[in-house]
C-alpha cells in the first residue's frame, strides 16, 4: 500500500514517524514551503519536511495545492494507493480527494462536528471544553466534514495548556492512524463508499454533537483583556502559550503560567497586602508584589498570580523577577 503523507506542523511530524515505524510505505510527504520561523529570519522547513529528510523520504512543497498544476501532476503520477493528511493547512480539491485509490484519510484535532477549522486545539481550551479528542474521518471538499471511522476522546485539565494537550492529541492520533490504516487496508472493497460502510463510518450529523468553527488565531487574539473573567484569563493564557501577552510601558509581556486567586487568605497572609476590598480594584491593576506570589493582578472578577513570564528582550523567568525587571509597584496597571 503506497501512502503519500501531507502535514506541516510539529503535531504532523510525531504522526508521520509513528506510521513510518508501523511499517507502513510511505513514498512522499507534502508540505508548506520553508518560511522564515526563527529570530535569525533564516529560511527553515516545516518540522514535517525536516522529518521527511531524516527518514529519507522524497519531499514535494506547495504554496497552494489548489492552484498548483505541476504539483497536482506530479501527485498523481506518484499513483499513490492512499493519502493521510494531519494538519496540512491546505484545502486539498477533490481532483486530488478523489485521486488514491483507497481514498484520503485526515485526522483531526477535535472531536467533530465540533471545531472544524484551522486551531481547533486552541478553540477548545480557550472555550473552557471539558474534553476533546481526536477524529479519523474520510476527506470531502467541505471543511473537516466527512464521516468518520474512528475517535478517542481526552479530558482538558486544569493544566493543560496548547503545548501539552498538543503533544497528547498527537500522541492519540499517531496511535488512531496507524490502526486505522490496518483497517483500511484490509478491506475487501475497492470502491470510496463502499469502503466507508464496510468501516461502519459515521456521517457527522449522527454524532449528536454541535458544529462549531475554530477559525484561524488573530495576532489580536494574543492580546489579555483583563476585564475579563479570571477563568476566561486563564484558559487564554493556557490555550495560547507560549504568546498570550499583556502590555506595560510600551513593551509586551508574555504571561506563560498563571493561576486563579480565589481565596483571598493567600493574600491577606503576605506581608504586603492591602486592605482595599478586592470588589473596589481596578482590573489589570497590580495589587500585590512579593517574592512568594509574585505578581498578583486584578481581573474582572478574581486575582490572578503571575507564576512565570517574560519581557520583551528578556529571557521567561518568575513573577517576582519579573517585577524587578520591568521596575513594577502596585497600582501600576498592565495592558496600557
Amino acid at each position: 500500500m503506497k501512502l503519500i503523507f501531507w502535514g506541516t506542523p510539529n503535531y504532523a511530524a510525531k504522526n508521520l514517524k509513528n506510521i513510518v515505524k508501523a511499517g507502513h510505505d510511505v513514498i512522499s510527504v507534502v508540505t508548506q514551503p520553508d518560511k522564515r520561523r526563527s529570530r535569525g529570519k533564516k529560511m527553515t522547513p516545516s518540522p514535517v519536511k525536516q522529518t521527511a529528510i531524516d527518514l529519507g523520504i522524497p519531499v514535494i512543497s506547495t504554496q497552494s495545492i489548489r492552484n498548483d498544476q505541476i504539483t497536482k501532476d506530479l501527485i498523481v503520477g506518484l499513483n499513490a494507493d492512499i493519502f493521510i493528511v494531519v494538519a496540512f493547512g491546505q484545502i486539498l480539491p477533490n481532483e486530488i480527494l478523489d485521486q488514491p485509490k483507497l481514498g484520503c484519510w485526515n485526522s483531526h484535532a477535535s472531536l467533530l462536528p465540533a471545531w472544524r477549522g484551522a486551531a481547533p486545539i486552541q478553540w477548545s481550551i480557550m472555550n473552557d471544553d471539558e474534553k476533546t479528542g481526536v477524529c479519523i474521518m474520510s476527506m470531502e471538499e467541505g471543511l473537516d466534514t466527512g464521516p468518520v471511522i474512528d475517535q478517542e476522546e481526552t479530558i482538558i485539565s486544569d493544566t493543560d495548556n496548547l503545548e501539552i494537550l498538543t503533544n497528547r492529541l498527537s500522541d492519540i492520533s499517531s496511535r488512531l492512524l496507524v490502526k486505522s490504516l490496518e483497517r483500511i487496508s484490509h478491506t475487501k472493497e475497492r470502491n470510496k463508499y463502499s469502503i466507508l460502510k464496510e468501516l461502519n463510518a459515521i456521517d457527522q450529523s449522527n454524532l449528536n454533537r454541535k458544529p462549531s468553527y475554530a477559525r484561524q488565531i488573530k495576532k489580536d487574539d494574543y492580546l489579555i483583556d483583563w476585564n475579563q473573567k479570571s477563568r476566561k484569563i486563564i484558559k487564554k493564557i493556557q490555550g495560547l502559550y507560549p504568546n498570550s501577552f499583556t502590555i506595560y510601558n510600551g513593551k509586551r509581556i508574555k504571561i506563560l503560567q498563571a493561576t486563579i486567586v480565589s481565596n483571598n487568605k493567600l493574600l491577606h497572609d503576605s506581608k504586603n497586602f492591602y486592605n482595599e476590598s478586592i470588589e473596589n480594584k481596578i482590573p489589570g491593576k497590580i495589587i500585590q508584589i512579593n517574592k512568594q506570589n509574585g505578581i498578583v493582578i486584578m481581573s474582572s472578577d478574581y486575582p490572578i498570580q503571575i507564576k512565570y513570564a517574560q519581557l520583551e528582550g528578556k529571557k521567561a523567568t518568575d513573577g517576582y523577577t519579573l517585577s524587578n525587571q520591568s521596575k513594577l509597584s502596585i497600582d501600576n496597571i498592565f495592558g496600557i
